[in-house]
């Protein structure tokens, strides 16, 4: 009838191997922390100690993500009135920099900036600030407010986020 050739059999098996270990390629979802249940649908890889904590009801959710190790990351989320990220990280810039504090961005990303500012004593501090637009909402990411952080604090927070 038919006449099989070795090397379909062959690359039949691969294919067949690889689709039986495929959890072994493709990066899992299984460390991300889900804030669906907080009322924002959106995943971040925050550390396993964290607690969350969703802060009053209505239009505006308010969740705190943090552990005793310095992970702290405030994220609100409303209504949108724009859908261009440009814009609103635009606006969000502008906002943070009129700031008697604020003295510089350190980073930017697609979707934010890292910057760093001053306290009342001039010590140096950092923070970022997220934007993530889904459908009719806009969720915002920031330091939360239990410290000062490093700027090596806010880059593993804004790692976590990304």
């Amino acid at each position: 009838m038919y006449k099989i050739d070795h090397f379909w059999v062959l690359l039949l098996l691969m294919f067949s191997s690889f689709l039986a270990c495929k959890d072994t390629f493709v990066t899992s979802d299984k460390n991300k922390t889900n804030l669906m249940s907080y009322g924002i649908p959106y995943s971040i890889s925050a550390p396993d100690d964290v607690s969350i904590t969703k802060i009053g009801s209505g239009s505006l959710a308010d969740v705190s993500v943090k552990n005793q190790s310095g992970y702290d990351i405030q994220i609100f989320m409303g209504d949108a009135f724009t859908n261009d990220l440009t814009k609103l990280k635009q606006q969000k810039k502008e906002s943070i920099s009129a700031n008697p504090f604020f003295v510089k961005i350190v980073e930017e990303y697609k979707n934010g900036f890292l910057y760093e500012k001053t306290t009342d004593d001039g010590k140096r501090t950092y923070d970022f600030v997220m934007v993530k637009i889904l459908g009719d909402k806009e969720i915002n990411f920031q330091c939360g407010n239990s410290k000062e952080f490093s700027e090596q604090e806010v880059k593993l927070m804004v790692k976590s986020v990304l």
